[in-house]
């Protein structure tokens, strides 16, 4: 159960006044720091989060051209995809959503 569901309405109505919105509340829930009866987001816990995100984005940039095949809801093989590839698996996707 996430934060959000466990609002009493006394605390959407408060949030929603003190421009809080239900979105932040997560977002405070997540990368808060647990005090007394709560959560208070310290510029610290926004430094760690931010350095969080750049690590992530830096892991994914890595990831770019590799692909996972997946059979049956298992991964069957993983490789890094030739250019000419990439553009088949792109193309063949393109082609599929168009046809929806």
């Amino acid at each position: 159960m996430t934060v959000r569901e466990t609002m009493t309405r006394h605390a959407i109505l408060r949030s929603a006044q003190r421009g809080i919105s239900l979105a932040d509340v997560d977002i405070i829930n997540l990368i808060g720091t647990e005090v007394e009866n709560g959560y208070f987001v310290r510029e610290k816990d926004c430094q760690e989060f931010e350095h969080g995100l750049k690590t992530l984005a830096d892991h994914a940039r890595r990831l770019i051209g590799k692909r996972l095949v997946v059979s049956d809801g298992k991964i069957v093989t993983a490789y890094h995809a030739r250019r000419a590839k990439e553009r088949s698996l792109l193309r063949r996707a393109q082609d599929r959503s168009l046809t929806r």
